[in-house]
């Protein structure tokens, strides 16, 4: 059966925070055609089995060692068939059917690729996730203390930029990314050579060679 949108969650003994991702994602998605997919990095807390149980009606992927975050995704690439795949982390709270608000989007632009939304702590303030290319400049001034690195820290994270509206960007957080399913198989996922950390800013750049990938601030998600 062909999806509106396929979705994929990665747990590393995360049971809690993953149980509330996929509750939340089957509360609110009502306007699209959903399937989950929970891909287990072979965690030892018995969490997806658990979890398996408790939402008969999401696949569960078992892995028998821990592959990281882009390579655990990759896991569902043979397996999802769907016009648009999320990949979303276990700390994700859906308040609102974004899955459908992002589906109409991408829908009606098709030379965007892949669109990241606003995302917000539990609090309701925003993160300031959309970036530029992580230069090396960038993470210097990003770990460095003192104001005289503060203009290089805005500039890379585009606090010098009105993000009030629909802005193509350079790097996408991968907790939340919403990718043509197509074209995430045609250029193969994740790199695997990221364990972990900056697979997304690799995938985001890889995607930008020829499609946009955009910051769509109308529809948010808790992080």
């Amino acid at each position: 059966m062909k999806y509106d949108v396929t979705l994929s969650i990665v747990n590393y003994n995360d049971y809690e925070r993953a149980k509330k991702a996929i509750a939340s994602v089957l509360q609110y998605t009502h306007g699209v055609r959903v399937k989950i997919y929970l891909v287990d990095n072979a965690s030892t807390d018995g969490s997806a089995t658990r979890l398996a149980d408790e939402f008969p009606a999401i696949s569960v992927i078992f892995s028998d060692k821990n592959l990281g975050f882009g390579a655990g995704h990759n896991l569902v690439l043979p397996l999802i068939d769907s016009d648009f795949h999320a990949i979303v982390n276990p700390d994700i709270i859906l308040t609102g059917d974004i899955l459908a608000e992002l589906t109409d989007y991408m829908r009606s632009h098709q030379d965007v690729g892949m669109c990241t939304p606003a995302i917000r702590y539990i609090s309701g303030a925003p993160q300031q996730l959309p970036k530029r290319n992580p230069r090396l400049r960038y993470l210097i001034a990003n770990r460095a203390p003192g104001k005289r690195w503060e203009p290089l820290r805005r500039h890379y994270k585009m606090l010098d930029e009105d993000l009030s509206d629909v802005t193509d960007v350079e790097f996408a957080s991968g907790c939340f990314l919403f990718v043509r399913t197509p074209l995430l198989k045609l250029v193969g996922g994740f790199d695997e050579r990221y364990f972990m950390y900056f697979e997304d800013a690799d995938l985001t750049r890889t995607l930008r060679k020829n499609t946009r990938v955009v910051y769509y601030p109308h529809a948010y998600v808790y992080h």
